[in-house]
């Protein structure tokens, strides 16, 4: 009488695919938390070029506003002359500072003084009252960086004037004024990647910026319309 049970060859060959079977599936699971970080990875970077090109943006379409509403009020400041608008070609990293009033403050303060600038990849920025303690006259008082983003290899800004010519610095002579501003912004992941994309990428001045070995890149670019900047019809 034959006893019941499996013989040493059917243990083996039954070992043999449980293994193989749990390998696949680790693989399978390996793969997917892998994606899953890279997925995470990629969003992180977008979201994060994002909010620094919405930051810019906002703040260079404020640029040389000078009144502060709110209810039936409408009170006019003084800007600095020839601080309004301020932007050194650092390549394909740009500074930038700017002046402007804006009605989300206080009366007390409307006049914000923000610049811009980087300390290796990080972009730095500073927000800074300006509104003096007696008069309409906005200051330029010294700046108080705090980091906004790390991992940023470019801030690039390209202004077009009003007489059609363009240029890496707000200067437009004393002919024109800068209609509108080009800002590109270029990040890369915080964490390597497999898919790192592109490998370079070049910014609207036309500098090519490099991205890190296994890490993904993003480039986010727009033109920002500076509407407080057109002079007054005399």
């Amino acid at each position: 009488m034959r006893q019941k049970g499996f013989t040493l060859v059917e243990a083996l060959v039954a070992l043999a695919i449980l293994v193989v079977l749990l390998g696949l599936a680790v693989r399978y699971f390996t793969n997917n938390a892998e994606l899953a970080r890279e997925t995470q990875a990629r969003s992180e970077l977008q979201d994060r070029v994002r909010m620094v090109m919405q930051v810019v943006s906002g703040d260079l379409q404020m640029a040389g506003a000078s009144y502060w509403n709110r209810n039936a009020q409408n009170i006019g400041f003084t800007l600095p002359s020839g601080h309004i608008l301020e932007g050194t070609d650092g390549g394909h990293k740009d500074s930038l500072k700017i002046s402007y009033v804006t009605s989300l403050r206080d009366l007390s303060q409307a006049c914000r003084r923000v610049e811009y600038a980087f300390q290796d990849d990080t972009l730095l920025r500073s927000d800074v009252n300006a509104t003096p303690s007696n008069g309409r006259d906005c200051q330029t008082p010294a700046p108080s960086f705090q980091p906004l983003a790390d991992g940023i290899l470019a801030l690039d800004i390209r202004y077009l004037c009003s007489n059609g010519l363009s240029n890496d610095t707000p200067d437009c002579g004393p002919d024109a004024y800068p209609r509108s501003a080009v800002v590109e912004v270029v990040g890369y992941s915080l964490s390597p990647m497999k898919s790192a994309g592109p490998q370079s990428i070049t910014t609207v001045s036309g500098e090519t910026v490099t991205c890190l070995a296994g890490r993904g890149c993003y480039a986010l670019r727009q033109e920002v319309l500076l509407p407080n900047l057109k002079p007054l019809p005399e």
